[in-house]
C-alpha cells in the first residue's frame, strides 16, 4: 500500500529528528541545564518553548535540548505534547497539564514545586509560541513576580509566519488574537480599526465567512491575507481584496480548524475639494452633543462623500 502524504511527512520528520540527535545533541550543549548539580545549589527556572505549528523541521535544536533536559514540562494538552516528544525521540519526561481554566491556582502550585526542589520547568502550548493567544501568561507573570528566572526559547508563531508571507504593509501591525464572537462586540472591534493600519487575528473556519462579511461592510476597501495549514503539506496563503476573499471562502466550503488572517486598512481617500479637517471637526462636535453614528450618517450625507467614505471619517472622528 503506498504511503499517505501524512506518513511521508512524519517519516521525513522522524529522520530529521534522528539526524539532529546524531549531529547536534551528541555534542555538549552550551546552554545544557546542570542536571547533576546538588538540588540545594540549583535555582528554579522557567523556559517558554516555541514548538512547530505543523512541520517538525521547524523545531530548533535549542528548543529540543530544553525539552530533553527540563525536569518538568507544563503542556496545554499533555497528549499532544507527548506525541511531539515521541517524534523528537524524547521519553521519560514528567508532564503536567495547564489550561486557561484554573491556571491561576495551577501556576502557583507549579511554581511552588519547582522552587522547593530547584527544578527547571519548560512551558509549551499545543503549537507555536506559548502566551501568544495561548495559555501560559499567568505562569510567566507569577514567576517574574517571585523572582524566578524566565527564559524565552523562540521559534515559530502563526502570527509572524503569515505576516512574513502576506505581501501586505507590515512595518507595524496589531495582533488581537481571536475576534469577539458576539455581533455587537465584533462590530465595535472592527469600528476601532483605523485607516492605514494592519491587524492580525485568528478566526475559526466555520465563522470566517460571516466575519468577512462584517469586515467588508465596515472596511470595504480592505485587503486581507488568509493563511491555512501554515507550514503543513497543504499550506495555502491568499491575499485578496475583502470582496474577493469572501468569494474565496465560499469556494472552500470544507475549511476546517482555524485560519490566521491579516487585514490591511487603506488610507482614507476623500474626493477632490472635500475639506477633511472641517468634516472631522463637525463630526466630533456632533459626537460631543450625543449624536450617534447613525445620526451623523444621516445628517452629513450631503457633504460630498460616498457613504463608505463618510463612515470611515466618522469612525476616525469618534476615536
Amino acid at each position: 500500500m503506498p504511503a499517505t502524504a501524512s506518513q511521508i511527512q512524519y517519516s521525513t520528520l522522524a529522520a530529521f529528528a534522528k539526524r539532529e540527535h546524531t549531529l547536534v545533541f551528541a555534542q555538549k550543549p552550551r546552554d545544557k541545564l546542570s542536571m547533576n548539580e546538588d538540588l540545594t545549589q540549583r535555582r528554579a527556572a522557567v523556559f517558554v518553548v516555541a514548538t512547530p505549528i505543523g512541520n517538525l523541521d521547524d523545531m530548533t535544536p535549542r528548543a529540543r535540548r530544553t525539552l530533553e533536559n527540563a525536569d518538568l514540562i507544563a503542556a496545554e494538552d499533555t497528549r499532544h505534547a507527548r506525541k511531539l516528544l515521541t517524534l523528537l525521540g524524547i521519553s521519560g519526561k514528567n508532564l503536567v497539564s495547564y489550561q486557561d481554566h484554573g491556571e491561576e491556582q495551577r501556576a502557583a502550585a507549579l511554581l511552588d514545586r519547582i522552587v522547593e526542589n530547584g527544578l527547571s520547568l519548560a512551558l509549551v502550548s499545543d503549537a507555536g509560541t506559548p502566551c501568544v493567544s495561548d495559555p501560559g501568561y499567568r505562569i510567566v507573570s507569577q514567576a517574574r513576580a517571585r523572582g524566578i528566572s524566565v527564559h524565552p526559547v523562540p521559534g515559530v508563531s502563526a502570527v509572524t509566519t503569515l505576516v512574513s508571507a502576506a505581501g501586505l504593509p507590515c512595518d507595524r501591525f496589531t495582533f488581537i488574537g481571536f475576534l469577539p464572537a458576539r455581533a455587537v462586540a465584533l462590530q465595535q472591534e472592527l469600528e476601532s480599526w483605523q485607516p492605514a493600519s494592519a491587524i492580525v487575528f485568528f478566526e475559526s473556519a466555520r465563522r470566517l465567512k460571516s466575519t468577512l462579511a462584517v469586515i467588508a461592510a465596515v472596511h470595504p476597501g480592505a485587503r486581507i491575507a488568509i493563511g491555512r495549514e501554515l507550514t503543513k503539506l497543504h499550506e495555502e496563503i491568499v491575499t485578496l481584496p475583502i470582496a474577493e476573499a469572501m468569494l474565496w471562502v465560499e469556494s472552500h466550503a470544507t475549511l476546517k480548524g482555524e485560519a490566521t488572517c491579516m487585514i490591511s486598512i487603506p488610507e482614507m481617500a476623500l474626493g477632490e475639494g472635500v475639506d477633511a479637517d472641517a468634516l472631522l471637526d463637525e463630526a466630533r462636535a456632533g459626537f460631543a452633543r450625543g449624536a450617534t453614528l447613525k445620526d451623523l450618517l444621516r445628517s452629513m450625507k450631503d457633504r460630498g462623500l460616498k457613504r463608505t467614505e463618510l463612515y470611515q471619517l466618522l469612525l476616525k472622528a469618534r476615536q
